[in-house]
Parts: structure tokens; C-alpha cells; sequence
């Protein structure tokens, strides 16, 4: 019965995991709904043009996972280190002026996990540029994602804007951006810009960091009313210094500035035992020069030297220890007083700032149509997958559940967190194999526990002939010595346990059915 469940608990385990495996094959997620996606099944590379300026000398690829959760799923793979990476595709027009939603969000995985390099991306208008154009060079609207390098770690949000009344574009940097995570599974990095200006960083389809355009971009989206005079400077005459020497302040006649701070102790004395004509460390009197020293090859032999035993005091020329010197006053300084000149900190002219503008919809994004991979990294291995640009926060948000949560989930039986979390997760997913198992190990033990009861078998008894009419068994033993053997054990189970007649405390007898013998010479196999 034993080996039964057993056989149950692991066929019922294995069937599990081939349902899993089946589970885990990769589908091509449902897009509808979303403005553009781009998941690199097909011809990917037909879709995404490698840039082809020379400075960019890593080629990107359409690969799998090294280690695959969703089984056949390809994504865009930066496969070398030390490398410049250029690529980026077009997608369809987003109208400026827009008063909507705007997300991005894409997977990346750093397989060889991220020491210095970067996993952002950006967003642009491409205009009349050709894709292999694509440089560092390209104006983007908005750069977003994951960035490792000796000080920097960080997840960017940097949004162009244009000053409408200069024209020029000036970046605005998120203030408080997140840390990128430190380990190579795959992450979901999102950007939710609403209509209201607030946005929002997501990390694995939840909030990392929130903000407003308006109030949380450095410099900020809406320069200042007013401004320093450029034209202004201060006046050759101005005093700033609000303290100044005391005129009526004298050195006083005793004040020596000459006297040193610390001066020789007069009163000390060489201590008793000093040995002025020994030296610290002398010849070791012991140590002869080697039979096979060659003065001529090797140089002249010196013996080592070892601590001089007459120094325990101390040895060489006594100095007498310095002390502070009760005279000593430093160099002389008059008195600080207030300056009747000071006029107080100088300060530019405040005029009126040229360039002053007041958006109040920053969100109401520029033409966008392109994205774009513009990185240089010390890492290889840097996988991009599941591009999206939405205006729906409902439908990016059911695709994400079709693509990147499952894959989380397989991610996290493939490298069970310390935590316990993967156990947890087995026991949910798995509950009928885990009972079969679990039952094992209960009735098991439960069988050992009874078997380990029953006394130690007898050694067996000298081989002895038959007599006239009695059977010869296989171990050497009588039928009737057998019988009776058998009633003695009874009996003494009877008097000293109390218990029930059980066949398994009879080792010389057949096994019981499911059981194991000792000596039947058969395998449980």
C-alpha cells in the first residue's frame, strides 16, 4: 500500500508538471485596442531598422530567453558587452494637442544583470529623418527606463518641452526618480502620463513614483515671471564686508607672536636604564654566513638583526618630551567691529523675464511616431520585449496581465525567492499532488512507528538433521521446532506487551500482504 501512494504522489507530480509545461508555451498576446504594440513575433527586424552611423557597434538580434518562461517567446536581444546599440521603429502618428492618456511601458531583462549600462528608451517624432539615421543626435519628446553607472541608478523620466516663445527645447528631469532592481529577471517599466499632468513610474504594473509636470520636473515646465538683470552689475565702490578691524585696537608690549606653541620639558630626565651607546637593534651573535655564500655572486654577507636585550628601557640619543608653552599666544588680531560702509549683500535688478510663458498642459504631448534604442552598456545580454504606446489605461493594463504577469509568475518558480513565497505558490498550484504526497509521508510514518515496536529478530539456531517424518524448511529448521518457535514468541508477546497477535512481529513467518520481507528473497521493485 506503501509503495502505491508513492507511485500515486510522484505519477500525479509529473502530470502536473507536463500540464505546466504545456501551460508555458508561449502565445501571441490579443493587441486590439492598444495604439501600437510591438510583442517581435514575425519579422521583427523589418519593423525595427538598425541605425547605421558608425558609432554604434553592437547589432542587435531577435532572440529567445537564455532561460525561457514563456517556451519560444523572442524578444530584442543586445547580445555583446562593452557595445553602442542604435535601433528604432515607427509607429502611428500621435496628434499633438492630445487630452488623454499617454502610456509607454516595455519589458526588459538584464540576463547578465546591470553593472553599467543602460535599458531606457526614447520617444520622438521622426519627421523626414531616415531610420538608419537614428543617432544620440535625434530629438526625442521623452526618455524613460532603467540606467546603471557609478553614481547613477535610476529609472529616467525626462520630457522635452519647447519654450514657445524662444522655440527652443530644454529637457526637464523627474526630481525624485526610483532605483533600477538589482537582479536579472525580466521587468515591466511603465510611464502613465493623465490629462491632469500628473504621471506615474511603474515598476512590475505597480506605482514606484508619482509626480506632476508641473511641479515635479527640474528646471521647471514654466520658467519665472521675473528674473536678474543680465544688464546689471555691482557698483566698483559697493561694501559687502558687515564686520571690519577695530582701527582703535593695539597689539598689547607682552604679546610675543614669536613664542612656539610647545616647548622642550626642563624637568624631565633620561630615564634610569637608558642606554645612550646601544643601538635598538643590533647583529644576531648567532647566525653565521651560509657554507655556499659566494660574497663574489651573492654580495656581502650581513647578519640578520634582532631586538637589542640591554633596550628594555630604551637605546640611542634621549630626547626630553615637549609640553605646551604657557606663553605662547599666537599671531595678534585687532577686534572685529561693525563696518559703517556695509551696505549689504549685492543684488541684480529684477526685471520682467523675456521669455516667460505659462503652459498649463504639458501633458498635451508633441507629435510623437517613433521609439527609438539609443544605449551604450559594459553588459551583454539586455532583452527588450512587449512595446506598447496606449491611451487606455484599461487595455494596456489586460495586456500587461496576458503577457508580463505570467510570464512573473513563471519567472518566480524558475528562482523561488528566499522567503518562501515559491513554496506558498506550489502548494496553491499544485494542492492534489501535494495532499497525495503529504499522506505518504503521514501513513509512512505511521507503518514505521508500528514496525519499529516489535522486537529484534532471534539469531537463528544451529542447523539440525530432521527427524524420521519432519520437512526440511529453506532456513534449516524443523516444521514443528517452526510451530513451536512461533507459540513461544506468542506467548511472550502476550505477557509483556498486552498486545493483539500481529503478524508483523513474527519476522520468521511470510510478510503480509504489501509488506516487506526479510528473507523471501523478492524485490519490491
Amino acid at each position: 500500500m506503501l509503495r502505491s501512494l508513492l507511485t500515486l504522489g510522484l505519477a500525479t507530480q509529473g502530470h502536473a508538471a507536463d500540464d505546466s509545461t504545456e501551460a508555458n508555451v508561449y502565445v501571441a498576446p490579443s493587441v486590439e485596442g492598444l495604439h501600437w504594440a510591438d510583442t517581435f513575433d514575425g519579422d521583427a527586424l523589418s519593423r525595427w531598422i538598425i541605425s547605421g552611423k558608425g558609432k554604434y557597434d553592437g547589432v542587435p538580434e531577435v532572440s529567445k530567453r537564455r532561460v525561457e518562461g514563456l517556451i519560444g517567446d523572442m524578444g530584442l536581444l543586445m547580445p555583446t558587452d562593452a557595445k553602442s546599440y542604435g535601433i528604432s521603429s515607427t509607429f502611428p502618428e500621435l496628434a499633438a494637442g492630445r487630452s488623454e492618456p499617454f502610456i509607454l511601458q516595455y519589458e526588459t531583462r538584464f540576463q547578465d544583470a546591470l553593472q553599467c549600462g543602460g535599458g531606457y528608451v526614447k520617444v520622438f517624432d521622426r519627421g523626414q529623418q531616415d531610420a538608419k539615421d537614428f543617432d544620440n543626435e535625434t530629438p526625442y519628446v521623452i526618455m524613460f527606463g532603467p540606467d546603471r553607472c557609478g553614481g547613477t541608478d535610476k529609472i529616467h523620466f525626462i520630457l522635452k518641452h519647447q519654450n514657445p516663445k524662444s522655440g527652443i527645447w530644454e529637457e526637464k528631469h523627474f526630481k525624485e526618480p526610483p532605483s533600477v532592481p538589482h537582479d536579472d529577471h525580466t521587468h515591466l517599466f511603465g510611464l502613465v502620463i493623465k490629462p491632469d499632468n500628473s504621471f506615474e513610474i511603474q515598476l512590475d504594473g505597480k506605482s514606484k513614483a508619482t509626480g506632476n509636470l508641473l511641479t515635479s520636473m527640474e528646471p521647471p515646465i514654466n520658467p519665472p515671471k521675473e528674473i536678474d538683470d543680465p544688464e546689471d552689475s555691482r557698483p566698483s565702490d559697493w561694501i559687502d564686508d558687515a564686520k571690519m578691524a577695530d582701527p582703535e585696537s593695539k597689539k598689547p608690549d607682552e604679546w610675543d607672536e614669536e613664542e612656539p606653541r610647545m616647548i622642550v620639558d626642563e624637568s624631565a630626565k633620561i630615564p634610569s636604564g637608558w642606554r645612550e651607546d646601544e643601538e635598538k637593534r643590533i647583529a644576531d651573535p648567532d647566525s653565521q654566513k651560509p657554507d655556499d655564500w659566494d660574497d663574489e655572486e651573492d654580495g656581502e654577507w650581513e647578519a640578520p638583526t634582532i631586538d637589542n636585550a640591554n633596550c628594555k628601557v630604551g637605546c640611542g640619543k634621549w630626547h626630553p618630551p615637549k609640553i605646551s608653552n604657557p606663553k605662547y599666544k599666537g599671531l595678534w588680531s585687532a577686534a572685529q567691529i561693525d563696518n559703517p560702509e556695509y551696505k549689504g549683500v549685492w543684488k541684480a535688478r529684477i526685471i520682467a523675464n523675456p521669455d516667460y510663458f505659462n503652459d498649463e498642459t504639458p501633458s498635451s504631448l508633441p507629435k510623437i511616431n517613433a521609439v527609438g534604442i539609443d544605449i551604450w552598456t559594459m553588459q551583454g545580454g539586455i532583452l527588450y520585449d512587449n512595446f506598447v504606446i496606449s491611451t487606455d489605461l484599461a487595455i494596456a493594463k489586460q495586456f500587461t496581465a496576458n503577457t508580463f504577469d505570467l510570464r512573473q509568475k513563471i519567472e518566480g518558480k524558475q528562482n523561488p525567492s528566499s522567503s518562501g513565497s515559491g513554496i506558498l505558490d506550489k502548494l496553491k498550484d499544485n494542492p492534489i499532488p501535494v495532499a497525495i504526497t503529504l499522506l505518504v509521508v503521514v501513513l509512512g510514518t505511521i507503518y514505521l512507528c508500528m514496525r519499529g515496536g516489535a522486537e529484534p529478530p532471534q539469531p537463528p539456531p544451529a542447523e539440525k538433521k530432521p527427524t524420521n517424518g519432519a520437512k526440511m524448511d529453506t532456513k534449516g529448521s524443523t516444521k514443528d521446532e517452526q510451530d513451536e518457535d512461533n507459540d513461544e514468541g506468542k506467548d511472550d508477546v502476550c505477557k509483556e506487551d498486552k498486545e493483539p497477535e500481529d503478524e508483523a512481529d513474527s519476522k520468521d513467518d511470510k510478510p503480509a500482504d504489501g509488506g516487506v520481507g526479510l528473507d523471501d528473497g523478492k524485490s519490491d521493485d
